[in-house]
């Protein structure tokens, strides 16, 4: 006899966002549906409808959340503290453990695809999402240059969106050509970034 305690709405509604961000991360937005969910947690549809009655409300949830997770991530004292080359490696070993944990690509790779077939809410989420994004690292960068550590040309935002766009291409990459493409990209996007001798 089973000693677990039963599955609260809590727990179901959270197992439901995991599932769906990882399918998402694999699949793609328009890849997949509730019927996908729920045989996978052997439930009914109605189940998920439930918690999430449309799926851009689901939608909107997963980027939402990664939105907090991101916030959170970024202002944690072990990322704060770090000098401006930790902050980006930092930044790098999000990507190089999407790349070590199977087809997945990062949030916007997998969202930028299927942009204009998304719910207006949704596109909003990710830009707001991509813009933070884009925000803190360009900050990184121009701390950087501005002590010496990391170079590079052109303005600080330029730059982190270049970054990025080439860290959620290189997990595309790495679906085609292997995990060891990726670790090409990255260590290029080092070399370009970093002074000879932090390289």
């Amino acid at each position: 006899m089973s000693t677990a305690a039963p599955a609260t709405a809590f727990d179901t509604r959270t197992r439901i966002l995991h599932l769906a961000e990882e399918l998402l991360l694999a699949r793609g937005f328009n890849a997949f549906s509730y019927q996908h969910i729920a045989k996978e947690l052997g439930v009914k549809p109605a189940a998920i409808h439930y918690h999430y009655p449309s799926k851009e409300e689901l939608g909107a949830a997963i980027i939402q959340r990664q939105q907090r997770r991101l916030r959170k991530w970024r202002d944690l004292p072990r990322v704060t503290e770090l000098t401006p080359p930790q902050q980006l490696d930092a930044l790098l070993d999000v990507y190089r453990h999407r790349a070590a944990h199977g087809p997945q690509v990062c949030l916007f790779g997998a969202l930028a695809a299927d942009f204009l077939t998304l719910p207006a809410v949704m596109q909003q989420e990710l830009r707001t999402f991509s813009g933070e994004l884009t925000h803190w690292l360009a900050g990184v960068l121009a701390a950087g240059r501005a002590d010496g550590s990391l170079q590079f040309s052109g303005h600080p935002f330029s730059k982190a969106a270049q970054v990025l766009t080439t860290l959620a291409g290189s997990l595309q990459v790495a679906r085609v050509h292997g995990e060891e493409q990726f670790h090409y990209i990255l260590r290029q996007l080092r070399t370009e970034l970093l002074p000879t001798r932090e390289a």
